[in-house]
């Protein structure tokens, strides 16, 4: 379950106690992602916590309606992939859409399901993309956090989702909206990405005013959650916000490059391509969440 953001943003650890990011083999992670298939993870060296779910749909898109309390009725969106099966538990990615502009956040979160579907389907992963509550399309996480938690609780209840490989992934807004999510609650995500994010848009200042200083954050996440980060060079973030430091930031907080942090500074602006979700899968996959 997530528990609410507000600078306390904090989701509750479906793993009791986990607090260990775990590398897995490479090959889990290409075509067919065949983790916990037959009896490969007998011997238990492998974090396993299949949440087990039955009675959801499937394979293709889905659309779930549920209450809220407090909230009210909310909808969300799921890719399930074509060889989906509750017979296993398989990894979810949670994607955040940016700011859509007035009215247009539902399409803003269908097109961020189409876009990982091309990744979801082969990999074997599920995709859920919820849609920001903000009357101008944009994410208002008092409202959208409590509202991703039970979204997770629904697909998990219905679904077989391996609970030690629930990742996360935003783009512009909704990337600085996951690197607070991802790092106020490493013992919840496996890995997460951001494309066209930065760190002091939302999830700590350098200033520490009013949010924490990003050093204090950084230095004091445990386990060092992986993080892929993809950014334009001609992205304003980069250009004129000093996104460009974030990589410097994580080095400092004690990330490494290439091995639980990945940046790639790509020519461009602030936008994503399809093919950047699989260079950014195929960073935050090979990790699992262990006791």
């Amino acid at each position: 379950m997530i528990r609410s953001l507000l600078f306390s943003l904090v989701f509750g650890p479906t793993l009791a106690g986990a607090a260990t990011t775990f590398p897995l083999p490479a090959w889990m992670c290409g075509v067919g992602d065949t983790l916990f298939r037959a009896d490969f993870d007998a011997d238990g060296v492998i974090p396993h916590a299949p949440s087990n779910g039955t009675g959801g749909a499937y394979p293709g898109n889905q659309t779930r309606t549920i209450s809220v309390p407090n909230i009210g009725n909310k909808t969300f969106y799921l890719r399930l992939p074509p060889d989906y099966s509750p017979n296993r538990a398989w990894p979810l990615l949670l994607a955040l859409h940016g700011d859509a502009g007035p009215g247009q956040a539902t399409a803003a979160a269908l097109q961020v399901r189409t876009d990982w579907s091309n990744w979801s389907d082969p990999r074997g992963f599920i995709v859920l993309a919820p849609v920001a509550s903000g009357t101008q399309g944009g994410w208002q996480p008092d409202i959208d956090v409590p509202v991703m938690s039970a979204a997770l609780d629904d697909t998990m209840a219905r679904y077989n989702v391996e609970e030690t490989r629930i990742y996360l992934w935003g783009f512009s807004a909704g990337a600085h909206l996951a690197h607070a999510l991802g790092l106020y609650n490493t013992d919840y995500f496996a890995a997460y990405g951001v494309s066209a994010g930065s760190l002091t848009q939302y999830a700590c200042t350098d200033d520490g005013n009013p949010p924490p200083t990003c050093s204090l954050l950084l230095s004091e996440a445990q386990p060092k959650i992986p993080v892929d980060i993809h950014l334009g060079n001609q992205d304003p973030l980069y250009t004129d916000w000093d996104a460009g430091q974030d990589p410097n930031r994580f080095a400092i907080g004690g990330w490494l490059l290439n091995q639980d942090m990945y940046y790639t500074l790509f020519n461009g602006g602030h936008t994503y391509t399809v093919a950047q979700l699989g260079e950014i899968w195929g960073h935050i996959c090979p990790f699992a969440l262990g006791p």
